[in-house]
C-alpha cells in the first residue's frame, strides 16, 4: 500500500489497501469503505455493513476524517441482515446520498420489512440458539432495498463479486474485492483472539457452514476482513486453508 495516499484518520479507522478501509464502528464491530476509483477522489463511495442502528454517525464521521465526502455513498453492500450489521442501513437509504442498499436473497425480506425471521430448525442452530434467536432485533426496514444473488459482480471499487456463504444466516455473503487482494468476510468467520468459524450461538444454518469455510478458501485473495476482529494481513489464505481442513 501507498502510504502517501493514507490520510490522517483516528484510531478505530484504518487503511488496509488502496480504497479500502475498515471502521470500528463500535467494539469489535467493523463497517468497511471502498473508494470505487483506488484512492477517494472522484468516482464514489461504497459501504460494507453500516454497523449498528447508532453507528450511523460514526462512520459519517471516520469517512469524514479520511478526508472524503460521506455524500458519495452509492452503494451499501451488506453481508447479512444482523442488526449489528445492517442497523445503520435505512439511515444511509434515508440520507441525501440516497445509495442502493444490497443484500443476498436469502435475507432479503427481513431486510425490507425489519421483521424477525422465523426461529430456525433444530439442525440447524444450537440449544441455546433457538431460544437467543428470538430476542435478536431485527434492523430497521429498508423499503427499497434490493437482493444479490451468488456470483453477482458489481462495478464498483474495481469489481466486487458476490460469494454466497450461508450458515450464520441464509442469505449471508461475502465480498471479493480481488483487484485490492481483499476477501471481505462477514459473520462467515470471526478473528477475534483467534481465527474461527463465524458465532456459533447466533447461526441459523450450521449445516452448510463447512461448505461455506472451504468455499472462501478456494478464493485468491491476499488479506481477510472480518464482520468483528482486526483483519488478517499476513498468511491470510493459508490460515483460512488451516481452518478449512480442521473445522466441523
Amino acid at each position: 500500500m501507498d502510504r502517501s495516499l493514507e490520510p490522517l484518520m483516528d484510531n478505530r479507522t484504518e487503511q488496509l489497501a488502496d480504497g479500502v478501509w475498515r471502521v470500528e464502528v463500535t467494539t469489535y464491530v467493523n463497517a468497511y469503505v471502498l473508494a470505487n476509483d483506488g484512492c477517494g477522489d472522484a468516482e464514489g463511495l461504497t459501504l460494507v455493513d453500516t454497523g449498528t442502528p447508532r453507528s450511523g454517525p460514526r462512520l459519517v464521521r471516520s469517512i469524514r476524517l479520511m478526508g472524503l465526502d460521506p455524500r458519495a455513498v452509492g452503494d451499501v453492500l451488506l453481508t447479512h441482515w444482523h442488526a449489528d450489521h445492517a442497523g445503520s442501513a435505512a439511515r444511509f437509504a434515508r440520507s441525501s446520498a440516497a445509495p442502493t442498499v444490497w443484500v443476498g436473497e436469502g435475507d432479503l425480506a427481513v431486510v425490507r420489512e425489519g421483521l424477525r425471521p422465523p426461529v430456525p430448525p433444530r439442525r440447524d442452530t444450537t440449544a441455546l440458539g433457538r431460544p437467543l434467536s428470538r430476542l435478536v432485533p431485527p434492523p430497521p426496514g429498508v423499503p427499497a432495498v434490493s437482493g444479490l444473488a451468488d456470483g453477482a459482480r458489481l462495478e464498483a471499487a474495481g469489481g466486487i463479486q458476490v460469494v454466497a456463504s450461508p450458515g450464520h444466516t441464509p442469505g449471508h455473503l461475502a465480498y471479493l474485492v480481488a483487484s485490492r487482494g481483499v476477501l471481505l468476510t462477514g459473520d462467515a468467520l470471526l478473528n477475534v483472539l483467534f481465527l474461527s468459524r463465524g458465532p456459533r450461538l447466533l447461526r441459523s444454518a450450521r449445516s452448510i457452514e463447512q461448505d461455506t469455510i472451504k468455499r472462501l478458501a478456494g478464493l485468491e485473495f491476499d488479506l481477510l476482513a472480518f464482520g468483528h476482529g482486526p483483519p488478517l494481513l499476513k498468511r491470510a489464505r493459508e490460515r483460512l486453508a488451516a481452518l478449512a481442513r480442521v473445522s466441523r
